[in-house]
């Protein structure tokens, strides 16, 4: 089994290149340049799909793991062969779930599989209950449970729709839910909707977990530094993940700011 990791954006392609400095690294071009990586690596189009496997076949690649954002692409070149057109276009108007099956059908066809990021990044969970329980008083906790309890039934009456895996309450309040945009701008909008309309002395709280029957090997919901930060930042008092579901990123730098901090907590289901 050779592994090859199929980059976006973002900080977690690199982070994972970095502790797998074997794996080959398939850069998307649109998103991240294989300057970025000490890795052995290629660039490829978005817009290129059958070039992907091409450069997979080449260096022997029997499984990928997918990672970093991915923007969907716009078919507007002529140039693009047929088939990458067919496959591309059926993407504009379906949902992120219904995206993600239809590139692994994609990619059964090579016999390339895919698998989950816990594959190769390992002690990526948190265990059950609160992050820092001894120091959260009885009020905190008991508005981050009924905040939880609310949003999470809300995920996933939302799930059969194919919408976003993060959203953001306060008890029964609900300030944002995850578009197109991603998880951190969505922070950003409910954050300054927090600032604007709220007296509660309890901030909102994020829930980030996979939707209901979703396959996790290919769009876990991935919680790191950056977001812990950007939720401390806009007065939020909690996160709440799953602890089977939601994807930790560099989990010690992760609980040694929990420990730092003190501000905020995570909640894991």
């Amino acid at each position: 089994m050779r592994i090859a990791i199929i980059a976006g954006g973002g900080d977690l392609p690199l982070y994972l290149a970095e502790k797998n400095k074997d794996t080959f690294i398939l850069c998307i071009r649109e998103h991240v340049s294989s300057d970025f990586f000490h890795n052995k690596s290629s660039e490829v189009s978005i817009l290129e799909p059958e070039k992907w496997i091409n450069e997979l076949n080449n260096n022997n690649i029997t499984h990928v793991v997918m990672v970093g954002k991915i923007d969907r692409p716009k078919v507007e070149n002529k140039l693009i062969d047929k088939n990458s057109i067919s496959l591309l276009s059926k993407m504009t108007d379906l949902g992120d779930n219904s995206v993600l099956l239809m590139i692994e059908k994609f990619f059964e066809k090579y016999n390339i599989k895919i698998l989950p990021i816990s594959s190769i990044l390992k002690d990526c969970f948190f265990d059950k209950g609160f992050s820092n329980n001894s120091i959260l008083s009885k009020e905190n906790r008991d508005f981050i449970i009924e905040s939880s309890d609310f949003g999470i039934k809300l995920l996933n009456s939302l799930s059969p729709f194919d919408v976003g895996q993060s959203l953001v309450v306060s008890k029964n309040f609900v300030y944002a839910i995850e578009g197109p945009e991603g998880t951190n701008e969505m922070i950003k909008r409910a954050g300054h909707l927090y600032t604007k309309i709220s007296n509660n002395k309890i901030g909102p709280v994020l829930i980030k977990i996979p939707k209901v029957s979703q396959k996790t090997y290919l769009d876990p919901p991935v919680l790191g530094l950056e977001t812990l930060k950007l939720c401390l930042n806009f007065g939020f008092s909690s996160l709440v993940i799953s602890s089977k579901g939601t994807i930790i990123v560099d989990r010690e730098s992760v609980e040694n700011f929990l420990l730092e901090t003190q501000n905020i907590s995570i909640y894991s289901v």
